[in-house]
């Protein structure tokens, strides 16, 4: 997985995310990202850690750390599974680049299956109540439907095979990140709490999570545009050197308010290489 990611020019965001030190004083677990080479992936090591993670949320273990042989070792095969996935799809050096940046994770302990884990790797299409997942791509295709009330709604699940096809075609490299780009401690309630807002008033945390955002604008040589939710994701990418008018903001999130007459009412549609011509 790491050659698509040199090829993408993004191995030095995987570097930053995981050097020792990042975000000081975090509360939560930063393994989701993997930084070390090809042969020092230890996908036994992986699902260990996953099921001892399960282990630690069932016993309110907040202070549970995973534990790999190689200190940059992470549970996906680069920088989240979203983005292993799409960078995969690509058969040559991305021309340009979409930052489709969100909030935060889960907690570690509810982050996947453990025997599942490599194919959802392979294939996040897998899981079809993956609402942010399935209505971001749904948006990205421009796929929705009239239902029996009149409403339009998004047309999901969506093919996997439908997604890689579109994504060779535009020729993009899709970059799924976000401003916190780390796991919420064992047992932690992924919905209902200020989590991120304490996270992110966190000094050390907030000015290492925006030099991210300037790594990766900078490794992408600034043909980026960013999709974000919220005004702290525009003042984050902002601080980060990244162009006012290559931010769009939804002001909705995919997997709550989000719906296709909104996108159709205020022509907030994906525009894919169109971004780059303004």
């Amino acid at each position: 997985m790491l050659k698509y990611y040199r090829r993408a020019g993004l191995v030095a965001l995987l570097d930053a995310i995981r050097t020792p030190g990042r975000y000081a004083g975090m509360n939560g677990v930063n393994v989701l990202t993997n930084a070390a080479p090809d042969e020092s992936y230890n996908r036994d090591e992986v699902v260990r850690e996953l099921r001892r993670a399960e282990d630690a949320g069932r016993n309110g273990d907040h202070a549970f750390a995973p534990e790999f042989t190689h200190p940059k070792q992470g549970l996906s095969y680069g920088l989240n599974p979203y983005t292993d996935w799409s960078l995969a799809q690509l058969d040559a050096t991305p021309s340009h680049y979409y930052l489709f940046l969100g909030l935060d994770w889960y907690a570690i302990s509810g982050l996947g299956n453990a025997d599942d884990w490599f194919r959802y790797l392979q294939d996040p299409f897998r899981d079809a109540t993956d609402r942010y997942w399935h209505n971001l791509w749904a948006w990205i295709m421009r796929q929705h439907e009239v239902a029996p009330t009149g409403r339009r709604v998004w047309q999901t699940p969506i093919r996997e095979q439908e997604a890689a096809e579109f994504i060779r075609l535009d020729g993009g490299g899709f970059i799924f990140h976000n401003r916190i780009p780390y796991l919420r401690p064992a047992g932690f309630e992924n919905a209902g709490t200020d989590w991120y807002r304490a996270e992110w008033r966190n000094r050390s945390v907030r000015e290492d999570a925006e030099d991210d955002l300037r790594i990766l604008r900078e490794q992408t040589g600034g043909q980026v545009v960013a999709i974000c939710t919220g005004q702290d994701s525009v003042r984050a990418l902002l601080s980060a050197g990244f162009e006012g008018r290559r931010i769009v903001c939804w002001g909705a999130h995919p997997s709550r308010v989000f719906h296709p007459a909104t996108f159709i009412r205020k022509d907030l549609w994906f525009r894919g290489r169109a971004y780059f011509e303004c």
